[in-house]
C-alpha cells in the first residue's frame, strides 16, 4: 500500500519578534556567565564598568522579555519560537535579579 504524504499549506510565519527576543535572551545568559567568571577571577572586586555592563545586560533581559510577550500575541504565527523566547527570558531576567538580590543581601 502506498503512503501518501501530508501536506498543511498555510501563511503562517515565523514570528520576528520572537527570534530577537530569544537573540536577546541568550546574548543576556551569555553576558551572566561570562561577567560571574570575570567577577570570580577579580576575587570578588569587578570594577564599575562590570557592575554597569550587568545592569545593561539586566536591561536588555528584561527588553527581551518584553518582547517575547509581544510575539506570543502575534497572529498567524508558529508558537514554537515565541514560547521558547518567553521560557529564555525569563530565565535570563530570573538569573539577573537573582544575581543582584544576592549581591545586596551579601
Amino acid at each position: 500500500m502506498k503512503r501518501k504524504n501530508h501536506y498543511k499549506f498555510t501563511r503562517k510565519k515565523r514570528s520576528k519578534r520572537g527570534m530577537l527576543a530569544s537573540a536577546l535572551a541568550a546574548a543576556s545568559i551569555f553576558a551572566l556567565f561570562y561577567m560571574v567568571m570575570l567577577s570570580f577571577r577579580q576575587n570578588g572586586n569587578g570594577s564599575v564598568y562590570l557592575g554597569s555592563a550587568g545592569i545593561f545586560a539586566l536591561a536588555v533581559a528584561f527588553f527581551s522579555f518584553i518582547q517575547a510577550v509581544k510575539s506570543v500575541r502575534e497572529e498567524d504565527t508558529f508558537r514554537g519560537i515565541p514560547v521558547a523566547s518567553v521560557l529564555l527570558s525569563i530565565l535570563a531576567t530570573g538569573c539577573w535579579i537573582a544575581v543582584y538580590t544576592v549581591g545586596f543581601v551579601i
